[in-house]
């Protein structure tokens, strides 16, 4: 077990993002193995940036009055509320108060990248057009900022393992809702992208 105190960790910039700060509590190099929390502060008048990502987040709020935003949603937060926000959920965090938002925010570690490619047919069975369920895995291919090189008859994609595996079973999942369907992939660590170089 371990111990320290939150103001003795080390406030850093949000790069990019003025009047964010946040301090890493614990994280790898803290010994955690599993998760990491962090203390973000928000000035007034400012936000988190508009984003999205394949891991959830579990929030708590400290101190201050703000607004989660989505794309379709948004609610009011306030000391003591909590807040659950899902993976691929596009969301921002704003103080719209006279004093700091501060918000513990709880993540997932994120393993070391292991890079794969897949090579992808989709085959949605007894459908007069395939091209909706494969323009949607595509998006989903996107969403999780993978490497997509669409083909006559396949998708390469390419990127971390965890992400492609995931990217795959949502897009599945969703051709799956439609009826029947069936995917071939074929996976490589060794074949890079068409057009890019071997770094």
């Amino acid at each position: 077990m371990e111990v320290k105190r939150a103001t003795s960790v080390e406030a850093e910039p949000v790069e990019g993002v003025p009047g964010v700060i946040v301090r890493w509590l614990w994280s790898a190099p803290d010994g955690a193995p599993t998760f990491a929390l962090r203390l973000f502060e928000v000035e007034p008048g400012a936000s988190t940036p508009y984003h999205s990502h394949a891991h959830e987040h579990e929030v708590y709020v400290l101190s201050g009055q703000g607004l989660l935003q989505g794309k379709s949603q948004e609610h009011h937060l306030a000391s003591g509320d909590t807040a659950l926000v899902l993976p691929y959920d596009e969301h921002q965090f704003r103080n719209t108060g006279s004093e700091a938002l501060r918000f513990l925010c709880g993540i997932p570690l994120l393993k070391e990248n292991i890079g794969l490619t897949a090579q992808v047919s989709l085959y949605p069975l007894r459908k007069p057009e395939l091209a909706p369920a494969i323009d949607d895995a595509i998006e989903i291919f996107h969403q999780h900022a993978l490497e997509v090189t669409p083909g006559s008859m396949s998708t390469l994609i390419s990127g971390d393992a965890a992400d492609v595996f995931k990217a795959l079973q949502r897009a599945f999942e969703k051709t799956a809702k439609g009826g029947e369907v069936v995917m071939v992939t074929t996976f490589s660590n060794a074949c890079p992208v068409p057009g890019k170089a071997d770094s």
